[in-house]
This record gives structure tokens, C-alpha cells and sequence, in this order.
């Protein structure tokens, strides 16, 4: 039985580490960034006026108070994807976690413009998986030793200014670098003894570029406000190496392949429109519009087809006095791959998300205090084994606890 399953058995397993070897680039709205947007759902293309406006909209940190200095760290993430049946009738989970500072942001007066500095990090996970199934279908025992590694780090300049007292513009110039590193082993070894498949696999890439972000605010009245950005990252340098090695109880020999690439990933243009409403000096409400381009590119060999994304977010914000303020927000995070059909092979995984976030601040003089987290789930369909057939279910979660904080001078 298990001679049979030999070939699918080896491409579930190059399948499955090519397409989750790097970073989640299925979606855009991977961590959420910032003191008071995080709080929001990211719902704040239309306030900004903080550090984290540099992110969302730097025309925002126009409108600034003093000198401001922000941090902002995700003290814990977690992330569980579960595919329903796909190893033998039995699922498979992969857990990834982090512990990272996400953002980190400085603004300056100068005459009339609000000069700036951030850094951010948009996506991040690690997984170290060791798991072992009992095949009952194939009489066998099925082992995977999982390790993946990916950072997206983004930092560099931001400027503003009030061109009048209800219009303003600001872009910040992030350098972009993107690494990853995944290492999977896969081992199928017969109970009778004999038959076995192994394979292992490893994969590394860098990558540089560049991602603008223009931005625009217009306050009509007192209380309402309006944003719009665009932004698209453009890569100019990629190195990628990736080795495979595969064996069988029949093959005289390994198998093996060694390959470079510098082909540059590709990203779509950001397009986001956001609106504020100030009920008064304690309540405040937000939304935004997030439009992601859809592209097709060659990337290591293989055909990717990302689809156009519309992506939403909205917040509230509660000062329940001087000391303390509450925020939440709700938000998604759509999928950019095309829905899973049968008859068609090497599809990627289709998982949209929904997200909540609540956050409590505590305020002194010149500085605050923020902790709460957010939490995200959906659910999807994956081809995992890369064949023509075979769709399973697969449902995913999120969740991050973060403290950050803040000091105007």
C-alpha cells in the first residue's frame, strides 16, 4: 500500500514547502501596526496624527502636537492553520509564533513641516513543528519536522505639511527587506518494515527594494475628516536558494536538485481611503477602504495569480476621561488567491479573515500606556498534496497580545 502512495506522498511534501515556505504573501493585512491605530483595527487613514500615522497616512502627522515619540511591541503572536483530513483522513495543524517589537516611530517639528523617522514590521511568524501520524490507511507511520523563519522589516523617512488649515500632504520613503528561511522533512517508513519515502527541503531568500507612500488630508469641517494614500513596493534585488533531496527504498540513489533565482517578487499598488467622525472631544469613529491591484508573475518557476483585494476596516475611540481611553475595531483580511476548483493543480491556498482588536490606554502629562490585542479567524479551502483533485477545508486563527507606549515633548 504505502509503494502506491509513494508518489503522492512526495509532491505533499515539495507542495506543501514550496507554497508555505515563505512569508504569508496570500494577504495584506497581516499585523497591525501602531499605538492608537492597533486599538482601531487599523481603521486610520483619516486621524494618523501620531507616530503610526507614518504608516497609514503621513499627511496625518501634519496635525501632530510637539515632539512625539511612540513604541510599540507585540509582546506575543500566535498563529494556527488547520488543514480538515489531508494526512490519511487526519488533520494537520502548523502553529506559528512570535515575539517581536512591530513598530517603532519619531516626529520632529521643522519650521513648518513634521519630519519624521519609523520602522515596522507588517509580517513576521516562526514555526518549529515536530509531528508524528500513525497511518492507518497505508500502514505506515508519517513524520514531519517543520522550521520556517520569515521577517518583513520596513524603516526610513516621513515629512508633512499644512498646505491650509484643513488640507494637508506628507509621504514617507520605507526601504523594504524581506528574509526567509524553511527547512521541511518528511519521512513516510512502512510498520511492516522495508518501504519507506523521505524528503527534505530547504529554502532561503532575501530581498530589497523600496515602498513610497503618498497621503493626503482634508478636513472640510471641525469634525469630519478624509485620507487617501497610495503606495506599491518595488523590489530591486532578490536572492533565493532552494535544495531538495528525495529517497525511496527503491531508488539506488537520492534525488536531489540545487537551484538559485533572482527573480523579483512582485506587489500590488495600496490604494486607501479613510474617513473620521469627532462626535465630540471624547468619542471618535473611523473607517477605511483598503484597494489592492491584481497581477500575474512568474516567481521561481511557477505561475502566480493574485487577484484584486478590497480589504475594510473600522474603529472607535472612547476617552472615558483625561486618564483613560478605549479603542476597538473590527477589520479584514481577504485572500488575494483566486477560490479553489477542482481539475486545476498547484493552486495556493484560499482563506479569507476577519479580525476584532480592543485596546485600554492610560494617560499621563506627556506620556501613555496602552496594552489589549487583537484576534483573527476565517476559514478556506486548500489543495495541499498540489494534485488536480483533492480540496480540503482549512480553518485559521490569530492572536496577539501587545503593550506600547508613548511621550510627547
Amino acid at each position: 500500500m504505502i509503494k502506491k502512495y509513494l508518489q503522492s506522498a512526495v509532491v505533499f511534501a515539495l507542495f506543501s514547502f514550496s507554497s508555505t515556505a515563505l512569508a504569508d504573501e496570500f494577504h495584506y493585512n497581516n499585523i497591525l501596526i501602531g499605538d492608537r491605530a492597533s486599538g482601531m483595527g487599523g481603521a486610520y487613514t483619516a486621524v494618523s496624527d501620531d507616530p503610526g500615522g507614518m504608516y497609514y497616512n503621513p499627511a496625518g502627522i501634519a496635525y501632530s502636537t510637539g515632539k512625539n515619540l511612540s513604541a510599540s511591541v507585540n509582546a506575543y503572536s500566535v498563529s494556527n492553520r488547520t488543514y480538515k483530513g489531508v494526512i490519511g483522513g487526519q488533520d494537520w495543524t502548523r502553529t506559528s509564533s512570535t515575539l517581536l517589537p512591530n513598530f517603532f516611530g519619531i516626529i520632529q517639528p521643522v519650521g513648518k513641516f513634521k519630519l519624521g523617522f519609523s520602522y515596522a514590521v507588517p509580517d513576521s511568524n516562526q514555526e518549529d513543528q515536530d509531528q508524528k501520524f500513525v497511518r492507518s490507511d497505508i500502514g505506515a507511520t508519517h513524520i514531519i519536522n517543520f522550521n520556517n523563519k520569515n521577517d518583513t522589516n520596513l524603516f526610513g523617512p516621513s515629512a508633512a505639511v499644512q498646505l491650509s488649515d484643513s488640507f494637508s500632504v506628507g509621504a514617507t520613503m520605507y526601504v523594504h527587506k524581506r528574509s526567509t528561511e524553511a527547512a521541511l522533512n518528511n519521512s513516510i517508513v512502512s510498520d511492516a518494515g522495508g518501504a519507506y519515502v523521505w524528503s527534505n527541503g530547504y529554502t532561503e531568500s532575501d530581498e530589497w527594494g523600496i515602498r513610497p507612500i503618498v497621503g493626503a488630508m482634508w478636513s472640510p469641517v471641525d469634525k469630519l475628516s478624509f485620507g487617501l494614500t497610495v503606495s506599491k513596493t518595488v523590489i530591486f534585488k532578490s536572492d533565493i536558494l532552494t535544495q531538495t533531496t528525495i529517497s525511496t527504498d527503491t531508488s539506488t540513489l537520492p534525488t536531489r536538485s540545487y537551484d538559485s533565482y533572482t527573480d523579483k517578487r512582485k506587489y500590488p499598488y495600496q490604494v486607501t481611503a479613510g474617513a473620521a467622525y469627532f462626535v465630540n472631544p471624547s468619542l471618535l469613529f473611523s473607517g477605511d477602504l483598503s484597494y489592492y491591484s491584481a497581477f500575474d508573475y512568474t516567481f521561481v518557476n511557477r505561475q502566480n495569480k493574485r487577484e484584486a483585494v478590497i480589504n475594510g476596516a473600522m474603529g472607535a475611540e472612547y476617552y472615558f476621561n483625561k486618564s483613560w481611553a478605549v479603542r476597538v475595531g473590527l477589520f479584514s483580511d481577504f485572500a488575494n488567491t483566486p477560490k479553489i476548483v477542482n481539475d486545476t493543480s498547484d493552486q495556493y491556498e484560499h482563506v479569507d479573515l476577519f479580525g476584532e482588536s480592543l485596546t485600554l490606554s492610560h494617560f499621563t502629562k506627556n506620556t501613555s500606556l496602552t496594552c489589549g490585542g487583537s484576534y483573527k479567524y476565517g476559514k478556506g479551502e486548500s489543495k495541499v498534496n498540489g494534485g488536480n483533485n483533492g480540496i480540503y477545508d482549512v480553518t485559521a486563527n490569530n492572536w496577539t497580545l501587545f503593550v506600547s507606549s508613548s511621550y510627547s515633548y
